[in-house]
């Protein structure tokens, strides 16, 4: 229940809190992380992309690949981009299939929303449409499910000769099915480094960032 009290929450941050300015730019990152559960943990790498919409609103996209120290596997993307892709490899059975595998990869994991200043943005999200995939390092015990997480991170958008970002962040993850692999609530911390479609005068240089 406290987790979806935290889904709450952020949504009603959303309509509340003053508009971000400037926010309105593609994000695209690579990004390192940890999920943790009360005994196990899993270290991913992967890309998160951002695609805006209005002034402060986004459509977020991910796909990770993650391993843990007794040899884990771990994948995690949107279930539209898994079901897209399937589709899209069916398309020279069934004619027009490919038109419609093209709209699922346009469904995003979730939504999010800019909060603050250009140069150094509070981003939070709720990505309800996760699907993952958890493995054992033996393959006896396997996990195939849909997942919801929410997330803060802060946007450091950098001085440099190209629109680039440092993104610490840090959220919750909560699976939707219950299973005997790993628990079903987890933490993630994470960092990102990315780049966006424009610039900006506001920013900082990484020296700044740990005065």
């Amino acid at each position: 229940m406290k987790f979806f009290r935290l889904l709450t929450l952020v949504g009603i941050l959303s309509f509340v809190s003053r508009p971000a300015t400037g926010q309105n730019e593609m994000y695209g990152g690579i990004t390192f992380e940890n999920l943790t559960y009360n005994k196990s943990s899993f270290y991913s790498i992967g890309t998160d992309i951002y695609a805006p919409f209005g002034d402060r609103f986004t459509l977020n996209y991910s796909f990770k690949l993650g391993f843990s120290k007794d040899n884990s596997f771990a994948f995690h993307s949107s279930v539209s981009t898994l079901l897209g892709s399937y589709l899209l490899a069916l398309n020279g059975n069934y004619p027009g299939i490919a038109t419609l595998g093209l709209i699922c990869l346009a469904i995003p994991e979730g939504v999010g929303m800019y909060m603050g200043p250009d140069g150094q943005a509070l981003h939070l999200s709720v990505n309800p449409l996760g699907m993952d995939y958890f493995s054992a390092g033996d393959f006896t015990q396997e996990y195939v499910g849909m997942s919801c997480s929410a997330v803060a991170r802060v946007h450091y958008k950098l001085k440099s000769h190209f629109p680039s970002y440092i993104t610490p962040m840090v959220g919750l993850y909560y699976r939707y099915k219950k299973t005997t692999f790993n628990e079903q609530y987890g933490i993630r911390l994470g960092v990102s480094f990315g780049v966006a479609s424009r610039n900006v005068n506001s920013g900082a240089s990484i020296q700044e960032l740990f005065q």
